[in-house]
């Protein structure tokens, strides 16, 4: 026992079938997309992390570079200072 279909039925079926496989179709990009934002996400996350451990870096450079300022400001300063007293010596050592 066959079922008979008439033209029109058989019409709006067919629609029904290609709104189906529009749907479908549909949904696959949606998937394909929610992988995409999973992925740009997870690259955001890895990207903050990588940032925040270069944040800590730079802050620790800038530590150790102003302990070094200071340590080489004052040998500067005791340089000058031999030097001046080796100069004044020479002059005085002079007349």
């Amino acid at each position: 026992m066959e079922l008979q279909v008439n033209d029109s039925e058989y019409k709006r079926l067919e629609k029904i079938e290609d709104k189906l496989d529009k749907l479908s179709e549909a949904i696959i990009s949606i998937a394909r997309i929610e992988e995409r934002v999973n992925t740009v996400l997870k690259h955001n996350d890895r990207f903050f992390t990588r940032f925040e451990k270069l944040e800590e870096r730079v802050e620790d450079v800038e530590q150790k570079a102003n302990l070094n300022t200071r340590g080489f400001s004052s040998i500067e300063r005791f340089f000058w200072i031999i030097v001046s007293a080796v100069v004044a010596a020479i002059m005085y050592n002079l007349r």
